[in-house]
């Protein structure tokens, strides 16, 4: 017998639709970001609707169609945001960088990405000037400024965004392409080498937003309405498709721009009425250590989604009793957006605050359309009893199956499932536990940093014998990594030579934060040294000063 299939319309997922829907639905809804001089501004989503269809013009008469592709260097702005549309919009895929990453890395990401043109902040135009001889496929370079705030370049001719929208009609019809075609393109440096190019195809992304606003993944406000403030960067996993998602709900969005002091971002909280805040833990501890050194508050805050590690249960139940703020962590990494939801199950939601905590301390649950596993070294299945460690794997309905500009499959495993290169646990519930980095990746305020990338910066020193970089525990961003060395016999080293050494191989906030010199290490049989041991002997280092 033939399938029987739907009869409806099977129109394409395509970010068009959400950007539609939230001019024509959402109309009235705002978006308030603070501006590179401190100026709040704000626009409906009407207006910014408007304003994608001009740069969709613009970008159409500089010869981008589908398949091209856009690559920004910005923080989280209403023009940023209207790239994450315009780009999308006309079937071009958006590629957000990193700006905190290192000349090198910069320069190779930006090729590899393949972007013709490049939008940037003003703030940026050093960082621009100094890597742009070396971008071979960059043909302009679009400043995300006014006319009157144009920067001045002695060596690139610079365009202006707003002088570039400026004569375009507020008119365009979005066309209708296959929904597999990209749509953003980021990068993780979540492995030692060089970052590895993640593209979500537009279909992946309307599904990552149907999930961000549904009841599965968001703790929505009780007392007032949704406004969300992604504290998140655009340029890392599309600020958890916030871009999209405040247009597909119908909540105001407030973007905090480049300032992201704590006294900044708890002001343009408390100014716009925030109830839901996206941020990484360590970001969130330092909102709260300002606001008991202050005696401040966190205004309407009603919704918590933090990622990254997890929060101590100490903090959660602080910010649930005094505060009033439902916390929800979860997990995921570039290659697997909106992994795990933080959000409780029906049993475990109905416990009491001391109850919840044994949950919420965990990463999460599965989010509809993901399956987890966890296997052993020799890739067989590793039980779901909450102790059994295994390495965490993923299918799902957008999770990474190759890398840009890599052979097909390569981050997945021999049975197609995504290497996630985390260690963890999973509970008969369904509660997932990272435990451990397979790779010994440090995570610093969100952020990963390669230790073997560091532990070879080191060893060009000539007086170092061998080196371990280690996370130990950080207060404000609850990694940090730390150095161990080893000098070479009769050597004299000393830890700000190290650091000199390494400074000019690497983004400034890679550094350690110390080095300790020790006479040995400890070796497995493979002759590798025994990090583990290294971690449970300075974890306190850095916290409590010992070891």
């Amino acid at each position: 017998m033939e399938p029987l299939f739907g009869q409806s319309l099977m129109r394409p997922l395509l970010l068009s639709i959400i950007n539609e829907h939230g001019a024509v639905a959402n109309s009235g809804c705002k978006v308030i970001w603070r501006d590179l001089d401190g100026t709040v501004k704000r626009a409906t989503f009407a207006e910014v609707n408007a304003r994608s269809k001009q740069l969709a013009n613009a970008l159409t008469a500089r010869g981008l169609t589908l398949g091209s592709r856009g690559t920004t260097i910005a923080w989280n702005t209403q023009r940023h945001l209207e790239l994450f549309h315009g780009l999308t919009g006309i079937g071009a895929a958006i590629h957000t960088t990193n700006p905190r990453l290192a000349a090198d890395q910069m320069n190779f990401v930006i090729n590899d990405g393949g972007g013709e043109i490049l939008f940037f902040d003003a703030d940026m135009l050093p960082r621009v000037e100094e890597i742009a001889a070396d971008l071979t496929r960059i043909r302009e370079f679009v400043v995300l400024a006014d006319r009157a705030d144009m920067p001045e370049s002695a060596t690139l001719d610079l365009t202006c965004y707003e002088d570039m929208i400026a004569g375009e009609a507020p008119a365009f019809d979005w066309p209708e392409f296959d929904e597999r075609t990209a749509a953003t393109i980021c990068y993780t440096s979540g492995t030692t080498g060089l970052p590895k190019g993640v593209v979500y195809a537009h279909r992946d992304c309307f599904l990552q937003t149907m999930t961000l606003c549904s009841v599965a993944w968001l703790p929505v406000p009780a007392a007032n309405p949704l406004v969300m403030m992604p504290l998140a960067p655009m340029f890392h996993s599309s600020a958890w498709n916030y871009p999209f998602g405040a247009f597909y709900a119908g909540a105001n969005l407030v973007l905090s721009g480049r300032d992201m002091t704590s006294d900044s971002v708890l002001h343009l909280m408390r100014a716009e009425d925030v109830t839901n805040l996206a941020t990484a833990s360590s970001v969130m501890m330092g909102l709260l250590q300002h606001v008991d050194a202050t005696g401040g508050d966190f205004g309407k805050l009603e919704s918590l989604i933090t990622a990254s590690t997890g929060m101590p249960a100490h903090i959660i139940e602080r910010l649930e009793t005094e505060f009033g703020i439902e916390t929800a962590h979860n997990w995921g990494m570039t290659e697997i957006m909106f992994g795990s939801t933080g959000k409780l199950s029906g049993s475990e939601a109905a416990l009491p605050l001391a109850g919840k905590l044994k949950y919420k301390t965990t990463d999460g649950r599965q989010t509809p359309g993901m399956t987890f596993r966890l296997v052993d070294d020799d890739g067989q299945p590793v039980p779901h009893d909450g102790k059994s460690q295994g390495h965490l794997r993923v299918k799902a309905l957008w999770s990474t199956k190759s890398y840009l500009n890599k052979p097909d499959g390569s981050a997945t495993d021999a049975d197609g499932w995504l290497i996630t290169g985390d260690i963890a646990t999973i509970d008969p519930k369904g509660y997932m536990k990272i435990v451990d980095r397979a790779k010994d990746l440090i995570k610093s305020g969100g952020e990963w940093i390669a230790s073997i990338d560091l532990e070879n910066a080191a060893l060009s020193h000539p007086g170092v014998a061998q080196v371990a970089a280690i996370a130990v525990d950080h207060d404000k961003f609850q990694e940090r990594p730390l150095l161990v060395v080893v000098p070479k016999p009769g050597a004299t080293v000393t830890e700000r030579e190290i650091l000199d050494i390494m400074r000019p191989k690497m983004a400034k906030w890679w550094l350690p934060e110390a080095v300790v010199f020790v006479d040995r290490v400890e070796v497995n049989a493979n002759g590798k040294i025994r990090k583990n041991l290294l971690r449970d002997t300075y974890r306190q280092y850095l916290t409590q000063g010992v070891c």
